[in-house]
């Protein structure tokens, strides 16, 4: 059974971020290196990627959609920390954009993981409120949604905007590695899961998506 994994990852570089610029980039790469091994253990799952790095800037979208044959490493250059933090902005552009392009394929599955070192504070398009909402609606299309914080309290915001998978990291060159081998171990048998995914309707199929993109990092 062919099927599409869109990984999505949207990563903070407010200012903040500048202490962990590298690592930072170096557990990006090693997300990407974790999708090549997807992708090359199963032939009939292609893997895509969404990378969008945001601060008050701008949103820069590195990769959208791009499938992982055509992604390559990025570099320091790809990834300069400045000014603030737009979560809620980042968040509802990059997804309601994907939301478009795998609405009504049925072999589509999407795992966002954010990663941020902060609060909210610079969104001007989307309020918590509005988040919340898409969150939950795509989570009822089986999307996996996961929110990895530093320095802040990761799990009252996760909360807040009805994100089920959480990871606090220490924001160390240390804790920065634990962090992605913790997430791109959980990612790979993500894909397994939902990849052998079986049900007679969809319906039934997006129920069984639901229950195991509610437990990315227990699976």
């Amino acid at each position: 059974m062919n099927s599409k994994i869109y990984n999505v990852v949207i990563l903070d570089k407010s200012g903040s971020m500048t202490s962990i610029r590298k690592q930072a980039v170096d557990s990006v790469n090693e997300t990407f290196g974790c999708i090549r091994s997807m992708r090359k253990k199963n032939a009939e799952q292609e893997q895509f990627v969404t990378l969008v790095a945001f601060c008050g800037c701008e949103q820069k979208v590195i990769y959208e959609n791009t499938p992982i044959e055509k992604v390559n490493d990025i570099t320091l250059a790809d990834y300069e920390p400045c000014c603030m933090t737009p979560l809620y902005d980042a968040i509802g552009n990059v997804c309601t954009r994907l939301h478009t392009t795998v609405k009504d394929d049925e072999s589509a599955s999407v795992a966002v993981t954010i990663i941020t070192d902060g609060y909210e504070n610079a969104s001007r398009e989307f309020s918590a409120k509005a988040i919340k909402a898409l969150i939950e609606a795509y989570k009822q299309e089986g999307w996996m949604f996961a929110y990895i914080g530093a320095d802040h309290d990761v799990e009252s915001v996760a909360f807040n905007l009805s994100i089920d998978n959480t990871m606090t990291w220490e924001k160390t060159e240390e804790g920065t590695e634990k962090m992605a081998k913790i997430v791109n171990e959980s990612r790979m048998k993500w894909a397994d899961n939902v990849h052998y995914c079986m049900a007679p309707t969809p319906e039934e199929r997006a129920e069984m998506k639901r229950r195991i993109s509610k437990n990315f990092f227990k699976s």
